[in-house]
């Protein structure tokens, strides 16, 4: 008996410790006093999207999301310190607010309460952390503006092809890292009142688009392209001053223990 017990928990450990988890981290700064700025659609529709790729992909979803006074870089470190991310993980960083170009770097400076983030030094803290990661998602909802010194979106994801997900997030040899803001230096991205970040809607049909049953060897580049596109498009029509390009970056690294 004391065996076959032993043997059961050997069975659990090892479950628990090659379970995949996809850590989501979300900093959204959903209101601001004084101003007429509503971006609680990002929040809840970001998560939702997550929490259905997880669940497609099979994966446990650490997700710990950050709004009103937690929207500090103080809880950007924290979190970041706080990750334990396993082999084959998916880490996800999203970030809606205001951001601006310093003209020092080609992604934005992020404007948390209580403090500017450089993208990039928060790059460099993940890119610590998540070594070990499959897939290293991030992403800027915000403008990219330079400083000195009627649309009919899909609010919710429904995936349709678990097996394109899984393709897409984790189905490729070694690891990857991909970047993306919703602007390229000197542009202001623009959100919707009711609907959110023009970009975030791009994003997530983008996705839609390409796991859906239809869709055949989805690729980042691919839904990264689509997204450009329709964030152009729907930009534009709020006018030609309005329209807003992404830009992204995407990293592939070999896996010597992949065959």
């Amino acid at each position: 008996m004391k065996k076959l017990a032993f043997f059961f928990l050997f069975i659990c450990v090892a479950f628990t410790a090659t379970a995949q988890t996809m850590h989501t981290l979300i900093f959204v700064n959903e209101s601001e006093p004084g101003r007429q700025i509503d971006r609680t659609a990002d929040s809840k529709n970001m998560k939702k999207f997550f929490t259905d790729i997880a669940q497609c992909l099979g994966y446990s979803n650490n997700l710990r999301s950050h709004t009103g006074v937690e929207f500090t870089t103080t809880y950007v470190d924290r979190e970041i310190n706080s990750l334990q991310v396993g082999n084959n993980d998916v880490v996800v960083f999203y970030y809606s607010g205001h951001g601006a170009n310093l003209r020092n770097d080609k992604w934005p400076t992020l404007d948390f309460l209580d403090n500017g983030y450089w993208s990039s030094r928060i790059l460099a803290k993940l890119n610590a952390k998540c070594a070990k990661a499959k897939l290293v998602l991030f992403i800027t909802d915000c403008c990219n503006s330079h400083i000195d010194n009627g649309i009919t979106p899909t609010h919710s994801y429904n995936p349709t092809d678990d097996n394109n997900v899984a393709r897409l997030f984790t189905g490729f040899k070694g690891k990857k890292k991909v970047i993306v803001t919703a602007a390229k230096p000197g542009q202001s991205s623009i959100s919707d009142t009711r609907y959110g970040a023009i970009f975030g809607i791009s994003f997530r049909n983008a996705v839609k688009e390409n796991t859906s049953n239809d869709a055949y060897n989805p690729t980042w580049e691919k839904v990264l392209q689509d997204a450009k596109h329709l964030t152009m498009t729907l930009s534009a029509r709020y006018g030609a001053d309005c329209q807003h390009e992404p830009q992204y970056s995407i990293e592939q690294s070999a896996d010597p223990f992949d065959e």
